[in-house]
């Protein structure tokens, strides 16, 4: 297994890539289709992280950029290609992998979307809070993956903090949050990263238009070699 996949299913096993599986909506909270979803940028502390890890949503796509062991990392879901995207740069290395990726909610980052928690579990509202400056709902929930805890959540469903039970800290909380809209470079690779692809994705293969991208910040690009 590769570096970038062992760290992809690390933060898995922590809580921070949460899989998803259908089951009965305890609570009916509304959700936006994918065309009409605002782009939001959130800055979020993660447990188990750290540095503050950066995420990016504009419609099916969603940017994750975070540090591990000293090196940015970059992860792109795009559900509506179906495709992963890991990015990593290190000095002048930097390497883009393709895996394959249901075009269901089936991998996500941090369950930011109430929506999202309220179809792995039951909600009932506690109270009321603030999170970084934000009012929101204090709520309990249960169920979801198997586990039980707090969560507060904004007026327009965006969850900003989230306390499994049984634990001090929070698993995640958000630091800064911006509905602005993201701009589409977010999304793809620039022409000098090498690109591999995993068998199996299809149509995806070769195909380096799907994965044009910015540097991480603080990465500085060298001169593509021959």
């Amino acid at each position: 297994m590769t570096n970038a996949l062992k760290l992809w299913f690390a933060a898995a096993m922590t809580g921070f890539m949460l899989m998803m599986a259908p089951v009965v909506q305890a609570q009916a909270i509304s959700e936006p289709d994918a065309a009409t979803r605002t782009d939001l940028y959130a800055r979020i502390k993660v447990a188990g992280f750290a540095t503050p890890v950066d995420i990016r949503q504009s419609g099916m796509k969603t940017r994750v950029d975070l540090t591990a062991g000293g090196v940015p990392q970059s992860y792109i879901a795009d559900r509506e290609k179906g495709v992963l995207i890991s990015l990593t740069a290190t000095g002048q290395n930097r390497l883009a992998l393709v895996f394959p990726l249901d075009r269901t909610e089936g991998i996500l980052p941090l369950p930011l979307d109430l929506s999202i928690l309220a179809r792995q579990s039951t909600l009932k509202v506690v109270g009321a809070s603030l999170v970084s400056g934000h009012p929101c709902r204090l709520m309990e929930f249960s169920g979801y993956l198997n586990q039980s805890g707090m969560v507060c959540a904004s007026s327009d469903n965006i969850i900003l903090q989230m306390t499994q039970k049984g634990r001090r800290d929070a698993l995640f909380e958000v630091l800064e949050l911006s509905a602005a809209r993201q701009d589409p470079k977010w999304f793809r690779t620039p022409p000098d990263y090498q690109v591999a692809v995993v068998p199996g994705i299809g149509g995806a293969s070769g195909d380096t238009g799907l994965i044009e991208q910015p540097q991480p910040p603080g990465v500085i690009a060298g001169p593509k070699k021959p």
